[in-house]
Order: C-alpha cells, then structure tokens, then sequence
C-alpha cells in the first residue's frame, strides 16, 4: 500500500451560493490537482493510454490509486496510467471536459449537469447504494421536526454534489419550492467543524463529518441518507475518449469493480488510507460506515438510469439545470 505521508492538496472551497442560481460544473476550479504516472509496462512505447481522476469522497478511485497491486491488471491494458488527484469531486467534470482526465467518478449530480450544459459525457459503470450514517440533520433542540420545516430555513452540504440530489428528493417530498430553503456551501473535504460554523439551521452531511458533527453538538437526524437518494458511485467519462477507446474504459471499470471487492476485505486498511486523506476522521470512526458499506460495482442498467432520470427531473422542475435532459443518452452503447 502507498504510505507516501504527503497529502493531496487542498482545493479552496468555491463561493458559497444560494440555491436559486443554475448549477455550473463546466469549469475547473483554481490550482494543477497532483498527478502520478506510474511506471509503463510496455518500454517500448504503450499502445494504450488512459487518465484517471481520482478524489478521497470516491473511494473506489481513490483506493486504486494508492493500492499497487490493484493497478497491475490496469498496466496490462493500459500501459501509460496516469493518476490525477484532487480533492474536490466537484471538479471532475471540468478535468473531464478540458482534456485533463479520461475518466472519473462522483455522486449522481455532476454527470445530470453536465449532460444538461451539452457536455459530452458516457455512463459507464454505477455502485452498489451507499446508506451512509447521517443524511438532513437538525440540532437537537431545533423547531424543525420534519421536512416541511425546512421551509423559510437554511441548510449547509456540498453544493454540486450528490447531496444536491438528497436535498431535491426532500424538498419535493416535502411539497416545498426550492426556493424555499436557503442553501450554504460548504466545501467537498468540509469537517464536523466546518459544517457548525456555517450557521445553518440543518445540514446535510455523512460521516466522517456526521460523527464529527455528533461529537460537537446534540443533533436529530430528520431523514436518514437511505430515504432520500440510493446515493451510488457514478463512474463516467469523456464521450469522445470513451468511444475511441473502449478496451481502456472497459480495463478501468474492471479495475474499479476489483478495487470494491479487495476494499471489502481490507477495511482496517481502507479506513488508515482515508483517515490520511482531506476527508480526516480516524480508522475508529471510518470503520463503522466501511463496516456498513455496500461494496460492488456493476454495468448501467435501467433501474440505475431511472434514478439518475428522476434526479434530472426534479433539477429541471426546480430550475437547478438549464433544460430537461434524457438520461439515457449518455448510457454507454450496446
């Protein structure tokens, strides 16, 4: 396992913005992300290349870029493999779009926005639903007892990510406008810390950061993440590079897909790697929420598109994207 002690740097947190303006994921956010070349197998010049964005809130990719023995199948595909780091998944669609990466992975709501900007970009694999402890979380005194009561009150989580999904499945749950909730932004790597200091009435937020939250204050949970999103991994990349190399993006997923199954038998390692990572926490409190994962990824299907299509529904009918989009479009050809 890597045990380099230098840690990927941080990404200055984007202004914090109120959730009534469009979602915009197209540009890369400031400073170069870090970026690893691991040695080519094939010397006498590789045949096949392939980019690979990588961040510590997807820990399949993050894993496979600190975990030696899981690239070697990857290296007898793709000889040139290049890692790029970086800590903000919010990111990826801008290193996708300008050449920088091949191929990454997020929650499910960079690649809905980016299909709705007319971006170029092909499913390519999903994962098993990630229930992680915490979802929309109140202090434990508030006046809010339910859903409805985010009305008129405001709610801090990543902006752009998948939370933004969590939070449109709420507040159409709810029977609430958009505007009715006020959004903060808070970084992709934000901290139990972090989140109190926005001084937010609510927060949507997982752990670490929610056992760290729990730690600093008395909270309530007022709708678990596992009742508002499947909250998968969604693996995808560059439409143009995708159709062009197809056994690459194929040695990809299955590097993804044998990361998840070494991951889930080796959770005290899994939980170290991560503990080093910008995310913080420590292995004692990433081991319950490892313990608890659903590890597995598997192929696009339909009952994984119907979701990301409900997702973009609920975006265009609260204005966070521009247009309606057909999900399907950007499934990978049969």
């Amino acid at each position: 396992m890597d045990r380099s002690s230098r840690r990927p740097e941080t990404v200055p947190a984007p202004p914090r913005r109120a959730a009534r303006g469009l979602l915009d994921l197209r540009l890369d956010r400031p400073r170069p992300a870090r970026r690893v070349q691991l040695p080519s197998r094939h010397p006498g010049g590789p045949l096949m290349t392939i980019s690979i964005g990588t961040h510590p809130n997807n820990l399949a990719t993050w894993i496979l870029s600190h975990v030696e023995e899981l690239q070697k199948p990857l290296l007898q595909v793709a000889g040139d493999v290049t890692f790029t780091r970086y800590d903000d998944g919010r990111r990826t669609v801008g290193l996708l779009t300008g050449g920088t990466i091949d191929v990454g992975a997020t929650g499910s709501t960079p690649p809905i926005v980016a299909q709705a900007q007319d971006l170029d970009v092909v499913y390519l694999a999903a994962s098993e639903p990630h229930p992680d402890p915490g979802g929309i979380v109140v202090p434990a005194d508030s006046p809010i007892r339910d859903l409805a009561g985010l009305r008129g009150r405001s709610i801090a989580f990543t902006v752009g990510s998948w939370q933004t999904h969590a939070l449109a499945v709420a507040v159409d749950r709810a029977g609430l406008a958009w505007q009715d909730v006020t959004v903060t932004d808070v970084a992709a790597t934000a901290q139990g810390q972090d989140f109190l200091d926005a001084g937010t009435d609510s927060w949507l937020v997982v752990d670490p950061a929610y056992s760290q939250l729990r730690a600093l204050t008395d909270i309530r949970v007022l709708a678990p993440t596992e009742e508002l999103v499947r909250n998968r991994s969604v693996f995808f990349g560059r439409g143009d590079w995708v159709r062009d190399h197809p056994s690459e993006a194929q040695a990809f997923v299955d590097a993804v897909s044998a990361t998840e199954r070494w991951a889930a038998g080796h959770l005290e390692e899994v939980a170290a790697l991560l503990a080093r990572s910008s995310r913080g926490g420590t292995p004692e409190t990433w081991l319950p929420a490892l313990t608890k994962r659903h590890w597995g990824v598997h192929a696009v299907d339909e009952e994984f598109l119907a979701e990301q299509q409900y997702g973009a529904d609920l975006f265009h009918r609260f204005g966070v994207i521009p247009r309606a989009i057909t999900v399907v479009a950007a499934a990978p050809a049969r």
